[in-house]
């Protein structure tokens, strides 16, 4: 566990996992949220023949993300994780955060936010149809031709403005959890999704750490990020954007604060070398 600055003030410990976007969150680790409040919605139900396969794979499997095959058709798995007695006490009850985000997927559903279907659930468990390759993937080559990846980053952008503008917030949007099928965004991990974020405020947190987390990738300004930030202003519901340029602008002694970090080697530290790109984009005049 690590500890970063909040966005309201005072140092808050953020859990750190392989793909963790190291940045100012004003939130405790994710297991530690209280549950959002309860969603009736039901997902729709999955043929006979699914359930059975994933059952069989959920009973076979111990992993919190997993997938499997169905029919040519790909399906991921999302457990409830298992923890050890020392984990358990550090990251808190794993339970909340696995019913926070089955619940949010179904409430943000219902809203018409770009979310993936449930096909499936159970005790400990929920299944939804593949969304495609994460903006994290295109941007490394993984599929698709460039134009097609400028217009996911444009779409994503777009997409998180429209999911601002129903007055709703992700929490913790990353390219690593937002993907692109079909020329469709899907947005992923709802972890930290909350209704006391559903304010100005926590859109302004999710623009930040959308950008933030591009940069934390690609270590440089380019075509997808500007194609990111496009989308978002394009249909910036409420000055959102003014607003996070505010806040950049006196979180400036975080750079300075951070620059022996920022100077370790190629490929280390890439959160921290993200922060001083995030404050020069919001001080941008041709975005």
């Amino acid at each position: 566990m690590s500890h970063v600055l909040s966005m309201e003030g005072g140092w808050q410990p953020i859990c750190l996992g392989k793909a963790a976007i190291l940045f100012i969150t004003g939130e405790k680790c994710p297991y530690m949220m209280s549950e959002m409040t309860h969603n009736t919605a039901k997902p729709p139900t999955a043929e006979p023949a699914l359930i059975a396969v994933i059952k069989a794979h959920v009973a076979a499997s111990d992993r919190r993300v997993s997938k499997l095959t169905h029919h040519g058709e790909l399906i991921w798995v999302k457990q409830l994780e298992k923890l050890s007695l020392r984990m358990w006490l550090q990251k808190g009850n794993p339970k909340t955060a696995f019913t926070a985000e089955r619940n949010a997927l179904l409430r943000l559903q219902t809203a018409g936010v770009p979310v993936p279907v449930i096909v499936a659930q159970g005790p400990g468990y929920f299944a939804t149809a593949d969304s495609g390759p994460s903006l994290k993937q295109l941007f490394q080559g993984a599929d698709g031709p460039p134009a097609d990846h400028l217009d996911a980053y444009q779409a994503a952008g777009k997409q998180l403005a429209l999911m601002h503008k129903r007055k709703l917030s992700h929490g913790r949007p990353s390219i690593k959890d937002i993907c692109w099928k079909d020329r469709r965004i899907t947005f992923l991990d709802f972890e930290r999704f909350h209704e006391k974020r559903n304010t100005p405020k926590g859109h302004m947190q999710d623009l930040v750490m959308m950008i933030f987390s591009a940069y934390a990738v690609m270590q440089r300004d380019g075509p997808e990020i500007d194609a990111l930030i496009k989308g978002y202003r394009d249909h910036d519901p409420a000055d959102i954007w003014q607003a996070a340029a505010r806040w950049c602008a006196k979180m400036h002694w975080l750079d300075i604060l951070t620059k022996p970090i920022q100077w370790r080697g190629p490929g280390l530290a890439r959160e921290f070398k993200a922060i001083p790109l995030t404050f020069q984009a919001f001080e941008r005049s041709d975005l």
